[in-house]
Formats: C-alpha cells, structure tokens, sequence
C-alpha cells in the first residue's frame, strides 16, 4: 500500500457494491508483485505519473487474477463475520452483561456484512 502511496482508511467498500479504485491497485500491485514484475514496474510509473490508460490496461490484462483475490478476500471476510455472529448468539443475554457494546458490534458486523454481501453480487452475480 505504501509503495503506491495509499493509506487503509482509503480501501474502501461501498455499500452500493462498488470497490474503490485504490482497492483494485493494490490487488493489482499484490499480484504483479509474484507473478510479472515488468508489468509491475509499468504499474508503479503509471501510477506516478498519473497515466490511467496504462493502469485501466494493466487492470484489464490481469482481472482474472484480481478478482480471484478479491472474491477470496470477501468470502473469507463473510465466513469471519458469521462465525463471529455465531459466537455472540451463542453467549445470548449473559454475553451482553459482559460485554456491553456487544449489540452495536453486532449491529455494525450486519453492516459490513450487507456491504460485502453487495460487492460479491455486484462482480461475482454467477459465483
């Protein structure tokens, strides 16, 4: 993320199912960075430079690749959540004695969840 000067608070989800375009370079970056160093290196000076044609073609040339990881990263994040919402329900009325703020985690993690829930149908409708 560093190197292409992106901080977390810009990976953003949408809950319309879009993905911000910074999420993309890095899965971008993350793949090239194993698999085509050329292209990488072409990555890095279009992004410096500000050159969106390179980066829409090298998006386009390696999307099988992205999205497989993209679609991973969402799955995996969905089985997280449920297997966290799992647990809360299992502790049920004592776990919210406990742990106070249980009921807004829980109401933000259906959040997230909603979020994630709509990118995978917004790129992944056939998986």
């Amino acid at each position: 993320m560093l190197d292409l000067g992106y901080e977390e608070n810009r990976m953003l989800f949408y809950n319309t199912g879009e993905v911000s375009e910074e999420v993309w370079d890095i899965l971008l970056y993350q793949h090239l960075s194993s698999t085509a160093v050329a292209d990488k290196r072409a990555l890095m000076e279009a992004h410096k430079e500000g050159d969106y044609e390179t980066k829409q073609m090298l998006h386009e040339k390696h999307y099988q690749y992205t999205s497989a990881r993209l679609l991973e990263h969402i799955d995996d994040f969905i089985d997280q959540l449920d297997t966290l919402g799992a647990k809360a329900e299992e502790t049920g009325a004592n776990g919210y004695d406990e742990h106070p703020r249980l009921p807004l985690i829980m109401k933000h993690n259906t959040f997230v969840k909603e979020t994630f829930v709509r990118v995978r149908e917004m790129y992944f409708a056939g998986y």
